[in-house]
């Protein structure tokens, strides 16, 4: 409708401008070089247009013959980039369909047409990964590293390579370097903190932790867990340097030891391995109050075997009695944790008092026996009935009950399991990556064979470690990166990757 009265309007304002000039007709006289042309005012405009038109087409044609190669090139130009982006469009398609053939062909006509190295670089090196060429996909990754602009890209993909190929020094170099060029970059960050942790270069991993939370590419909570363990991992080495000297320079490094885990404390005051260490530091450097006030602590809000152990071996040359009353004197900081019971059943045993001993475990076994025992618990009623009574034959049935008993918690990682804990998983080198956790639970005995008669004839069962099948693996924690696993050959960059299974390593017991 407007477009109706638009066009209207316009004609009535050529009539209006037509009717005008007819109404007054004029004359339009031009004289030039003594000739005098007459004409009326109308015609004089029309051939003043008519002239303008000529010279507008003239100059249109001679542009236009002039612009014609450039035009032309233009055309082929755009119709090359057309083609190098389609045959780019499917060359990634063909190496997310695997199909290494296509994605290389396709690579070679798209770095053919197009003047775009990340892309066509990138293209090519998937579809060599494809294939299996891995010094052709390294090749082409090194090719980036010519130009500012893929650089990074090409470090990212040396990474890969290096990582896949097993060589941690190559490895941990391009992190390195990618890390350099772009501080902000999470994989680059985490890569290199990873790889110094596994070498266990503690102060390394220190500085990068410090640069990656400067970046604010780590939330603080998270950054004083890894500071805490990488402090631990720092003490727990200059201690066993320190077993190696003698004199003043073996007290030296005792107490650098017992800084270094002292504020790995003072960052997780509820993390028992790095407790207990700073404890058994403290007691060996003389400060037995403050690390008895440390496991104090720590006992009160979550016991562990790792606090109890330490608790016991504090004071040398100690009786077995005292050591019993200190342990009775922790347990009751929380008593009705089954930690509680072990640490006096432990410490009454040790001071031959098995009346106490068998009255901390009275949950676990006998006629009143409330829960099932685990395998330590059949482990330290084997103690008694042997010390006590000297019933071998009664020892041997708790023994051989231990092994069909519910598990004990343990530092579990992928792959890995023992009842000693370690900042890295020997197994994967992955950093802080055990658990205490209970792995795998043997069927429920029944609380009526809680009591294990003292005359029951039982074969002779040696007690000895607990055989761990390969075919147990742990579950790995979701998004977990890992330090030397390949991702996809269709990206250059850590996905989520999935560890593959291993055989669990058993850890020496401590109890």
């Amino acid at each position: 409708m407007l477009r109706a009265l638009y066009t209207f309007l316009i004609i009535a304002v050529l009539s209006g401008i037509a009717i005008w000039l007819a109404d007054n007709p004029g004359e339009l006289v031009m004289q030039w070089r003594g000739y005098e042309i007459r004409t009326s005012f109308v015609i004089g405009v029309a051939a003043m247009a008519l002239a303008a038109f000529l010279a507008l087409f003239v100059y249109r044609i001679v542009v236009s013959f002039i612009e014609t190669p450039a035009s032309v090139s233009a055309f082929l130009e755009k119709r090359r980039q057309q083609k190098g982006f389609l045959a780019l469009s499917r060359g990634m398609v063909a190496v997310a369909a695997g199909d290494a053939g296509d994605a290389k062909r396709y690579a070679a006509q798209a770095h053919k047409l197009l003047d775009a190295p990340p892309l066509t670089l990138l293209l090519a090196a998937q579809a060599a990964q494809l294939e299996g060429d891995e010094a052709g996909a390294t090749g082409y990754f090194e090719e980036m590293l010519g130009a500012p602009e893929t650089e990074f890209l090409g470090l990212r993909g040396l990474f890969i390579q290096a990582r896949r190929a097993g060589d941690r020094d190559k490895a941990l170099g391009h992190a390195r370097r990618a890390f350099e060029l772009r501080p902000q970059t999470p994989w680059a960050a985490q890569a290199v903190f990873e790889i110094e942790a596994a070498e266990e270069d503690w102060d390394a991993a220190l500085k990068t932790l410090d640069r990656t939370v400067s970046a604010k590419l780590m939330p603080r909570n998270d950054a004083r867990r890894r500071r805490a363990v990488l402090l631990a991992a720092k003490a727990m080495t200059a201690e066993e340097a320190a077993r190696m000297q003698a004199g003043e320079a073996r007290d030296a490094a005792l107490q650098e030891a017992a800084k270094l885990a002292a504020e790995a404390v003072s960052l997780e005051p509820q993390f028992a391995p790095v407790v207990a260490l700073a404890a058994r530091l403290h007691a060996e450097t003389g400060k037995f109050r403050k690390g008895l006030k440390l496991i104090e602590d720590a006992w009160r809000s979550e016991p562990h075997p790792d606090l109890a152990d330490v608790w016991l071996d504090m004071i040398e040359g100690e009786t077995g009695y005292d050591r019993s009353a200190r342990a009775a004197s922790l347990a009751a900081r929380n008593p009705d944790h089954i930690e509680s019971h072990i640490l006096v059943a432990r410490g009454a045993i040790g001071a031959r008092d098995w009346k106490a001993a068998r009255s901390a475990l009275s949950a676990y076994v006998g006629p009143a026996a409330s829960e099932v025992p685990t395998q330590r618990i059949c482990e330290l009623m084997a103690e008694i009935e042997e010390g006590e009574f000297g019933d071998r034959g009664a020892a041997r049935g708790w023994l051989a009950r231990a092994l069909h008993a519910p598990e004990d918690p343990q530092w579990t990682g992928t792959g890995y399991r023992a009842h000693r804990w370690s900042p890295i998983n020997p197994a994967t080198g992955e950093f802080d990556g055990l658990s205490w956790m209970v792995v795998a639970s043997a069927p429920s005995a029944t609380l009526a064979a809680a009591a294990v008669p003292h005359s029951a004839p039982v074969p002779a069962v040696e007690a000895g470690e607990d055989a761990v099948s390969e075919a147990e693996t742990a579950v790995e924690k979701p998004g977990e990166v890992l330090v030397f696993r390949p991702p996809l050959p269709d990206d250059p960059g850590p996905d989520d990757e999935a560890g593959d299974g291993a055989g669990e390593a058993q850890g020496e017991r401590k109890w």
